[in-house]
């Protein structure tokens, strides 16, 4: 008789070992189905990508979108019927030369072109940007002074050389008078000036920071100057027929320098070689070769 306090076992070693055979077997075929359901799902990712790998088709959904970048046209400007050349400076289209360095600044702001010159006793030379060859006709810029006092002055070359050594020059001056002046070489190519109007005070400028409008008649061997409407001058001088035309500021040797803004640069074929400016009350001059 067994007497031992080992718990009595009802199982024999053979139905134990029945009984975990279908556990082993239950687990190999649960295997084997995760496999094929695993290699299904693949495989159909695989074709329905062409064959890309699922990382390839995520990035080939991302496009990049560019903005278009506008064409910047220039503003037309209509001149009148009769302009060789006008501008009234709402873009840089007729091609000024505009710069700014070493005191001397040459720029386009507000539908202005501001001439702004910082170098005591020099002038600040800005040509019209024309290649047609200017013999008669009618010259209109308005300008406002910013900037200056008594010393410094603005005005215009006309009829002037490739380098401005021989042209007639129209000065308007800071303490309200104005002249006109030949410019030329002698046989010593020294660059010599004959005033064809002395300097000579007008009532017709207005104030720094109004506008004025400065117009020349060229025709023939006459200059004719009107300042704001009002005819202050006519002279004869036959020396020079053609040539450029320029704007200029020049700084006499105030503290701060002279700055010029032209709103406007009309040039007018002249319409009858006979036409002469409407006479007024006002003191004319008349002078010949140097």
């Amino acid at each position: 008789m067994n007497t031992s306090a080992e718990p009595a076992n009802n199982h024999s070693p053979a139905q134990s070992s029945e009984r975990k055979r279908p556990s082993v077997l239950l687990l190999a075929c649960v295997a084997v189905a995760s496999v094929a359901l695993l290699g299904g799902s693949l495989l159909w990712l695989l074709r329905s990508n062409g064959g890309a790998p699922v990382r390839s088709k995520v990035r080939a959904t991302v496009t990049a979108t560019g903005t278009a970048v506008p064409t910047w046209v220039p503003t037309e400007v209509t001149p009148p019927p009769n302009a060789i050349f006008y501008d009234t400076f709402v873009n840089n289209a007729r091609g000024w030369s505009l710069s700014g360095s070493d005191g001397y600044f040459r720029i386009l702001v507000n539908n202005t072109l501001i001439l702004a010159d910082t170098n005591p006793n020099t002038p600040l030379i800005e040509s019209v940007p024309t290649s047609v060859n200017l013999d008669n006709y009618v010259i209109s810029v308005d300008f406002t002074i910013n900037q200056g006092d008594a010393y410094d002055s603005l005005g215009l070359y006309l009829r002037g050389d490739s380098t401005l050594d021989h042209d007639y020059r129209i000065d308007i001056n800071g303490d309200s008078t104005f002249d006109v002046a030949k410019e030329w070489l002698d046989t010593s190519k020294t660059a010599q000036t004959t005033l064809l109007i002395p300097s000579q005070h007008t009532g017709y400028l207005n104030p720094p920071g109004q506008q004025n409008t400065l117009t020349v008649l060229m025709i023939g061997p006459t200059l004719t100057v009107e300042i704001n409407g009002f005819l202050v001058a006519s002279i004869t001088d036959a020396s020079y027929p053609s040539g450029q035309v320029a704007l200029f500021a020049r700084h006499g040797n105030s503290p701060d320098g002279i700055i010029v803004s032209f709103s406007r640069v009309e040039i007018d074929r002249v319409a009858s070689p006979f036409a002469t400016p409407t006479p007024s009350p006002t003191p004319t001059a008349t002078a010949g070769h140097p």
